[in-house]
């Protein structure tokens, strides 16, 4: 259960990601006395905010993706062998909330999209740390 909630909040990420609110953009139209800031917004996956140096978003959104492919793979488990992913899958997390922050604390960036996305990553990563199973003690199953 918590891999289906896991890709339903990844596959809603990146939903958001691609639609074309994800980043604003200001630029000053005019250096004149009346100064007009115009807002442009595109999504998560353009280059046109790499072309500002803000490459965040992208790297973001190109985690994210690494994300879906290892919880897509990780379904498939081989018989004898227990594959577990769930630490790359918490540090590319981590890297995706750490870069949301970078972006909207330099570039000032911050929609509601961009929220979204952030609250997305954040209950994902959530689950995969309780999905962690506890490592038993040696004093546990011995009747100490």
């Amino acid at each position: 259960m918590k891999r289906v909630i896991s890709l339903c909040c990844i596959l809603a990420a990146l939903a958001l990601m691609a639609l074309p609110f994800g980043i604003d953009m200001d630029f000053v139209s005019d250096p004149g006395p009346p100064m007009e800031i115009v807002t442009f917004q595109c999504s998560y996956f353009s280059m046109m905010p790499i072309g500002y140096a803000n490459w965040m978003p992208l790297v973001t959104a190109v985690l994210s993706l690494a994300i879906l492919f290892m919880l897509v793979f990780g379904l498939k488990k081989d018989r004898g062998k227990k594959k577990d992913n769930k630490i790359p899958i918490c540090i590319c997390l981590i890297a995706c909330i750490a870069a949301s922050f970078v972006s909207w604390s330099v570039f000032s960036t911050l929609t509601v999209i961009g929220a979204l996305v952030f609250a997305l990553h954040f209950a994902l990563l959530t689950i995969q740390l309780l999905s962690f199973e506890r490592p038993q003690s040696v004093t546990e199953g011995r009747g100490f």
